[in-house]
């Protein structure tokens, strides 16, 4: 339960982080991001947020002790392959460790989540 709690929250801020505009840094600074690549990013950032909602209600599901079937094995998967794609995203130039350092802890979350399911 302390993991579908924490594996929730942490999808549902990382995929609000995803919606919010990005600010451009520095007295030059240009946005060069394709628009695909913002479309995508936002995309996925919504989809992040559903699946921690689901994470979040599979929990409540097991706190309470319910009869519903819930698909736990499958949302661990399909956000592991959201982490893994802001993982991959990470390595793009210019690589930010910390940035990137989040994108692995979140992949490994999703990952150690997956596990624990069905």
């Amino acid at each position: 339960m302390i993991l579908a709690a924490v594996v929730a929250a942490w999808f549902v801020i990382a995929g609000v982080a995803k919606l919010l505009p990005t600010q451009a840094a520095g007295r030059r600074a240009v946005t060069v991001d394709p628009t695909w690549l913002l479309v995508a990013r936002r995309v996925r950032g919504v989809l992040e947020v559903l699946g921690g909602l689901a994470v979040a209600a599979g929990g409540a599901v097991t706190v309470l002790d319910l009869r519903i079937p819930f698909p736990g094995l499958a949302i661990g998967l399909a956000l592991s392959a959201l982490a893994g794609w802001t993982v991959a995203e990470g390595f793009r130039s210019p690589i930010r460790p910390v940035r990137l350092g989040l994108a692995i802890l979140g992949f490994a979350l999703a990952v150690f989540f997956a596990g624990f399911r069905d």
